[in-house]
């Protein structure tokens, strides 16, 4: 390997590393280091043919799959907080609309950098979940214990999508640096 390569391979680590950090803040950190390593493997290809691709489908591959197991957990995981918490299944399913919801008014709309997608996630599967209890029938007292097993649940879904985002940056680093 040049010594190019293990200087763009070494900035990469950093970047990537990075990505992982802000992922948990409800960020696409994981989806903007795949892109830059899929765009770093389209750019290769058509400047230096001749060189091997620095990343690879393979860790490509390996590499959405873990992003996208971190994106279910995370969702998955506000539904389940708010069905700990006595949601119905209304209540759940908002929860997660909600979620989604959040995380694109808030990322747009709260001007705090990397917090404002995670506050919007959390208020919106808060929202959601009293939407979803409402629409069950429930009175607002009662839909306040779901909405906050819902918060939880997001909370720790979001955390839960660091591992993922380090998977996915090791497959990375392994089939950069070698």
């Amino acid at each position: 390997m040049m010594w190019a390569q293990y200087i763009c391979a070494s900035c990469f680590a950093v970047f990537g590393l990075g990505c992982v950090v802000v992922t948990p803040l409800g960020l696409p950190g994981t989806w903007i280091m795949i892109g830059v390593a899929g765009a770093t493997d389209a750019v290769v290809m058509w400047m230096w043919p001749a060189l091997p691709m620095p990343f690879g489908v393979s860790a490509l591959v390996i590499a959405v799959l873990a992003g996208t197991a971190g994106e279910i957990v995370e969702f998955v995981a506000g539904a389940l907080g708010a069905k700990a918490g006595g949601a119905s299944r209304k209540g759940a399913v908002g929860s997660m609309i909600g979620s989604i919801v959040g995380l694109i008014i808030g990322t747009v709309l709260i001007p705090i950098p990397l917090a404002g997608s995670a506050i919007g996630a959390i208020v919106g599967a808060i929202v959601g979940a009293i939407a979803g209890e409402k629409m069950h029938g429930r009175e607002m007292k009662n839909s306040l214990k779901p909405a906050a097993g819902a918060a939880i649940g997001r909370i720790l879904g979001a955390l839960s999508k660091a591992p993922f985002a380090l998977v996915a940056w090791s497959v990375l680093m392994w089939d950069a640096f070698t």
